[in-house]
């Protein structure tokens, strides 16, 4: 609640032109753990870089221009029921934007743990770099960064519903909506 979004990217996964969506995020504050997903305060806190509350509107209209007529939205992001949902849930509120009632999120995280179960393994860690790792993809960019996030769970999630043998179907049925998700954590998104 008391955090701010400081990067955003999407990838549409059937692909073609304008496909993809990534831009640093203006929070106007100080931008904690910069040793971790390496964006500095110096990065976004530039008038150039978009607010959240400028953003929204673009965010918006880039999903409505990949979606099917009056179809659902699936999102995946992985730990997003308790990470990337709250976040997002958090800054359509506070910058007064109506969250989209058609949008549905897969949560990777849950779909790894569910292939762990299948397995019969006891997972360690199911991290996107260890299931990077596990399905033996080169590593591609810089870990914590949006698109290199994006780009590797665009990889992965294909991977993890072909383990699983689940369909799109079964996808959507695991699909929750924002307000499925619990309240927002003190942590930042990338």
């Amino acid at each position: 609640e008391n955090e701010r979004i400081i990067e955003i990217a999407l990838r549409d996964l059937e692909g073609g032109e304008n496909s993809t969506f990534q831009t640093l995020v203006n929070p106007q504050r100080f931008v904690p753990n910069s040793h971790v997903h390496g964006i500095t305060t110096r990065m976004v806190n530039k008038p150039d870089v978009p607010r959240m509350e400028d953003l929204i509107p673009i965010l918006l209209q880039f999903v409505k221009s990949r979606q099917k007529p009056g179809g659902y939205v699936v999102l995946a992001a992985h730990n997003a029921r308790s990470f990337d949902v709250p976040f997002l849930r958090s800054e359509f509120t506070r910058c007064k934007a109506e969250f989209p009632s058609n949008w549905l999120f897969v949560d990777t995280l849950t779909l790894a743990r569910e292939m762990m179960k299948s397995k019969g393994e006891k997972s360690t860690s199911i991290s996107l770099q260890a299931l990077r790792q596990s399905f033996e993809i080169p590593l591609t960019g810089k870990a914590h960064r949006a698109m290199a996030d994006v780009d590797l769970l665009s990889i992965i999630l294909p991977r993890l519903t072909f383990v699983l043998k689940w369909s799109i179907s079964d996808l959507i049925m695991k699909s929750f909506l924002p307000s499925d998700s619990p309240k927002s954590k003190k942590k930042s998104l990338r």
